[in-house]
């Protein structure tokens, strides 16, 4: 991590000696060495942290990639399916033959029985 030699430890050791005092010495190491432990964790926690969110962003990717690829073959078999145009439902379809049924039964009516004639002026 850092390039620190042995030479420049004991430079450091020694001014931290004067300056500090041989009695208040020990509680600076164990101040510094905690700040240190908690630094390390906190680039840790943040490391992963960031990790996370690459994970997720790689993640959206690889979804978008998909979704477009789905786009496409939608848009494949939009291109390459017939057209076919249904003018009515199942059930207006049988309604309507039920109808037209019904209609050929009373116009054989009609037409078998004589004396049943439609009005002046108007035809079958």
């Amino acid at each position: 991590m850092f390039d620190i030699g042995f030479w420049e430890i004991a430079v450091i050791a020694i001014v931290a000696l004067l300056v500090v005092g041989p009695n208040e010495l020990p509680n600076l190491l164990r101040t510094v060495g905690a700040l240190v432990k908690k630094v390390r964790r906190f680039i840790r926690e943040a490391k992963a942290d960031l990790d996370q969110e690459i994970n997720k962003v790689d993640e959206l990717k690889r979804l978008m990639t998909k979704e477009a690829e789905i786009a496409e073959l939608h848009e494949n078999i939009d291109a390459t399916k017939p057209t076919v145009t249904i003018h009515r439902s199942s059930k207006n379809t049988t309604d309507t033959a039920q109808q037209e049924t019904e209609k050929k039964k009373s116009d054989t009516v009609q037409s078998s029985d004589p004396s049943v004639q439609p009005p002046h002026g108007t035809s079958k």
